[in-house]
């Protein structure tokens, strides 16, 4: 093939009115396993699934089209992406005030006024965004809102001042609302100009096949991420040792992927329509220097400070000398960026970030930067438009600064990500741990990574060049659908359950977005805590909680929970109504989410107190519909059938207790009379356990029980100390808490006379919460308890037709009867263990005769000794 110029390729491009049927089918058919791809390995959300399924299928269109009809066409399909992802409502919402941003910044007024009525329509739309003023936009079109005009129209501006080119109206359209953005909240800053006149100036199906090369790169970031997510991500409380700091270290680092993966995503689909960006990411990971990282990872936010800052205030600068300008603009210009991130972070979540750990981060990182700038302009940067030749002695200096810098990024991340600094300063501790295998280990495959990323390799140009140029473009063709290939086969069940149990679980854990365990833990708190500090770039809990209206089924915004004092430190309103989403939640007069019983049980009744936490109050159904509501009226219904007495279960449950707090439930629930004290686990009991013994501890609340007083005594906790500490001293102690909550339990209701069952029902999501399922069980049983183990009451049931919500995995309306089903077919197996006269006549009001008359024989055994 003969090398082309630019200008002649870009002539070639915009001939491009016919179509060249070999490659035009080769694309489609990439894009099919793209698609398959995607599906198979849940890629984001099914909102984006069927957004990618539209622009795949615009393509095949509009890559027909005659170039004067493909912008209209994108921007028709843009529109229609809107609507896809969001629906018609909120996305006409989002248009409208899109075209009004944009209608003034074209108003036939001067430059200065449009920038002040700019900033008074950005004012009101904030004050509408925080809730200071009461609007009719609902929560779900900020997000996307924010990520349209927050920066972009900064950039839009900003060229319309120094740009001469005449704006179009399809273009600005279809550069503010482009296809991708609607199901993308974090998106990458894309500048006006680039993608002006980069439109279709390259061979159109070499633009095609980077784009489709970049989504390939997109999806495979994403798996790693993924990988990294789920296996070796750790809480700051697990890290114990040199070898556990480093795995936190660089897990937390790696979490970026996630970002890098999501914007080649993007980027590589408006290639498809012929926008020809530049990279988002440049090998990032491979920096050999501050500047050097600056400049690969998120090019586009780099080239916007740059163009709309930097180069302005360096020009403004200048008569301070070059280096001073270079200095001054470059603290200006990461200032700037703590500011910007701010204000993109309300946009995006509505809710202010002032943390000292987010501005000491870009401070920090921009005096480095500066160090490293002054240092290249004193001995010089290496620029050669030819590749030199690499020696090994080049190699190694370029690993060894590549793993230095790979470090000390590391540590300022993990600075940047904490939730405080004293939690930071305390992982610091584990340096004095034992060290293990993995501390030399960790280093060990770093430094081999970056070893074999620094070798240097042939660049392989996107426009037609010489033969060798042409077969190793073929290469590169071949090698991208044998990876589509090969990530999809071994994405079929029916190939990676060949592969062996451990390959099996841990493929099949990657094809699916679920959270990790330590997500999942924060959503449980985040639901009754508002707990909602996650972590940067590295939690799809971010993106559940973006999903999640903003008052859904609020405990304490509702006030159906008050603020209580003591131990438990919260409890239910009584007597209190309210409607929500999934109908009526109500209380009685004692508090309890039930039908107003009489405190002394009346003759004739069997009474079982309920104790447990918000499967139990029963979150996100209505009333009657809990899966203690349905199991007491089947019981009932029995009992009638039969000619027996009434039975009563009380439900004692509330959203957010931990299982201490059901030490003050219980309190409560005794006073009741019950027969049995049904406790019901749901998971992850031994780690919520010592959380909330931190919590108290930190709080300065007193704990009126001494066995759990001696245990934390034993662990030396201390006010003061961070979480993050705390955890680590108590964590070991975790299943002994849990061990003298449930042997509290267990001696208070025996010597109440009320036989103490536990109840395991799972959560409705499978995951690593299940690690302490095994511990919890054999707890619960040396305690005394009569366990009833309903782990698989969910079996062979879609979580979609189960759960409450995408963002609320709590069981659903289908869910409760499930467990109502399951546990009354277990009561019936335990019967006479569970149903007898344990109490005195006199409490109960009726005699033994009359008791054993209603509940069988079983009662009278279990008085002659025959016990659970």
């Amino acid at each position: 093939m003969v090398q082309r110029t630019g200008a002649e390729a870009a002539g070639d491009a915009l001939a491009e009115g016919r179509i060249r049927l070999p490659q035009y089918l080769f694309i489609l058919a990439q894009l099919g396993l793209l698609t398959l791809l995607l599906r198979q390995f849940q890629i984001e959300s099914p909102a984006f699934l069927r957004l990618a399924l539209l622009a795949f299928a615009g393509f095949a269109i509009h890559a027909l089209l005659p170039l004067r009809l493909r912008l209209p066409f994108f921007l028709a399909l843009s529109m229609a992406g809107i609507v896809v992802a969001l629906d018609l409502s909120h996305g006409l919402w989002l248009v409208a005030i899109g075209l009004l941003l944009i209608g003034i910044c074209h108003l036939p007024v001067s430059f200065l006024l449009r920038g002040a009525l700019l900033v008074a329509a950005g004012g009101v739309l904030a004050a509408l965004r925080a809730k200071w003023l009461e609007g009719p936009v609902s929560d779900a079109v900020w997000p996307i809102l924010g990520s349209m005009f927050m920066f972009r129209l900064i950039v839009y501006f900003y060229d319309l001042r120094h740009d001469t080119a005449p704006a179009s109206p399809v273009r600005t359209l279809s550069y503010f609302f482009m296809l991708p953005n609607a199901c993308f909240p974090l998106f990458p800053v894309v500048d006006y100009k680039a993608f002006r006149r980069n439109y279709f100036d390259d061979d159109a199906y070499c633009i095609y096949q980077v784009g489709i090369d970049w989504m390939l790169r997109g999806v495979i970031h994403l798996i790693l991420y993924r990988f990294v997510y789920y296996y070796l991500t750790l809480a700051p409380s697990e890290v114990t040792g040199p070898d556990t700091l480093m795995q936190y270290l660089v897990a937390n680092f790696l979490l970026y992927l996630r970002v890098s993966g999501l914007f080649h995503l993007i980027v590589g689909m408006l290639y498809l329509f012929g926008f020809r960006l530049p990279e988002t990411h440049h090998r990032y990971l491979l920096a050999a220097s501050f500047t050097d990282f600056w400049r690969r990872i998120n090019i586009y936010w780099k080239d916007f400070m740059q163009k709309v800052f930097y180069y302005p205030a360096v020009f403004k600068l200048r008569g301070l000398g070059a280096t001073q300008a270079m200095v001054l603009a470059t603290l200006y210009v990461f200032f700037l960026t703590w500011f910007l991130h701010a204000y993109q972070w309300f946009w995006l979540r509505g809710t202010a970030l002032l943390a000292w750990q987010d501005i000491l981060f870009w401070m920090v990182l921009g005096i480095l930067v500066v160090l490293n700038g002054l240092h290249e302009i004193k001995h010089g940067r290496s620029r050669s438009l030819a590749q030199s030749v690499q020696t090994w002695r080049s190699l190694g200096a370029t690993t060894l600064k590549t793993f230095a810098i790979f470090w000390c990024l590391c540590v300022l991340w993990s600075f940047w990500t904490a939730e405080s600094i004293p939690e930071w300063l305390s992982l610091w501790a584990a340096l004095g741990g034992e060290p293990s295998w993995k501390t030399l280990a960790i280093p060990a495959l770093v430094l081999g990574v970056i070893l074999l990323g620094s070798i240097e390799r042939g660049g392989v140009r996107n426009t037609r060049a010489s033969q060798q140029q042409t077969r190793l473009w073929l290469r590169a063709r071949v090698a991208t659908v044998a990876a589509m290939v090969a990530l999809v086969g071994i994405g079929i069940e029916g190939v990676h359950s060949q592969l062996g149990t451990e390959v099996a679980t841990t493929i099949h854990s990657l094809r699916s977005g679920r959270l990790s365990r330590l997500d999942v833990a924060k959503l449980e708190r985040g639901y009754y805590e508002n707990l909602l500090s996650v972590e940067r770039f590295n939690s799809q809990l971010w993106e559940v909680y973006t999903k999640r209206p903003a008052n859904w089924l609020d405990v304490q915004g509702a006030n159906l929970k008050r603020f209580s004092g003591g131990f438990a430190q919260g409890e239910l309103i009584p007597s209190f109504v309210s409607k929500t989403n999934f109908g009526t939640i109500s209380t009685n007069r004692w508090g309890m989410r039930d039908r107003d019983y009489e405190q002394t049980p009346p003759p004739g009744t069997y009474r079982i107190a309920l104790l447990g936490a918000s499967l139990v109050m029963g979150w996100g159904v209505s009333d009657g519909e809990t899966f203690e509501a349905l199991l007491e009226e089947q019981l009932n219904r029995d009992a009638a059938a039969a000619g027996q007495g009434t039975i009563e279960i009380l439900n004692f449950g509330v959203p957010g207790y931990q299982p201490p707090q059901q030490l003050v439930a219980l309190e409560k629930a005794l006073g009741f009379g019950p027969d049995a004290v049904f406790y019901v686990a749901t998971g992850r009991e031994i780690s919520r356990a010592a959380r909330y013994m931190v919590e108290v501890v930190q709080k300065g609340i007193e704990i009126p029980y001494p066995p759990l007083r001696e245990l934390l005594a034993q662990a030396g906790l201390e006010q003061e100390m961070d979480e993050a500490t705390a955890l680590k001293r108590l964590a070991p102690l975790g299943p002994e808490i849990l061990g003298r909550v449930y042997q509290h339990i267990v001696d208070q209701s025996r010597a109440a006379g009320a036989v103490p069952v536990w109840v395991f029902v799972p959560q409705v999501r499978e995951g690593t919460w299940q690690e302490e399922t095994p511990e919890t069980l054999r707890r619960a049983r040396e305690s005394g308890f009569l366990v009833i183990d309903l782990s698989d009451v969910y079996e062979n049931h879609d979580i979609a037709s189960i759960r409450l919500a995408q963002w609320d995995d709590h069981p659903n309306r289908r869910g409760h009867e499930l467990i109502a089903a399951r546990l009354y077919e277990a009561l019936q197996a335990q019967w006479q263990a569970i149903f007898h006269p344990q109490r005195r006549a006199a409490s109960n009001h009726s005699s033994p005769e009359t008791r054993e008359a209603h509940y069988g024989r079983g009662h009278q055994e279990h008085r002659q000794g025959v016990h659970p």
